[in-house]
């Protein structure tokens, strides 16, 4: 169980990934919260709170279609080289 803290407040949570540390989540989202708050000087920390979790979906969402995309290029890539060593493979055996 990890204690973390954003813009302020204090939460104990147990973290699902062995990959990302909450710490580091935590780290973001408060950075997150902390930016928006300079330019909105005059906005609750709940709302707050959401528009740092629209920006970061919406950062999710652009990785997401960019791997995407990255997955169909290597995909093709791929299946390109597979009919190429066919192409080279029936060659050899004539």
């Amino acid at each position: 169980m990890a204690k973390i803290q954003i813009y302020g407040k204090t939460y104990s949570l147990k973290s699902s990934s062995d990959h990302v540390s909450m710490e580091e989540v935590a780290a973001y989202v408060d950075a997150k919260m902390r930016e928006l708050a300079v330019v909105r000087s005059k906005t609750s920390s709940a709302d707050l709170a959401v528009l740092a979790a629209l920006n970061i979906a919406q950062e999710l969402m652009e990785l997401q279609e960019q791997t995407d995309a990255n997955d169909k290029t290597h995909e093709e890539k791929i299946g390109r080289m597979i009919e190429a060593l066919e192409g080279e493979i029936q060659a050899i055996e004539r």
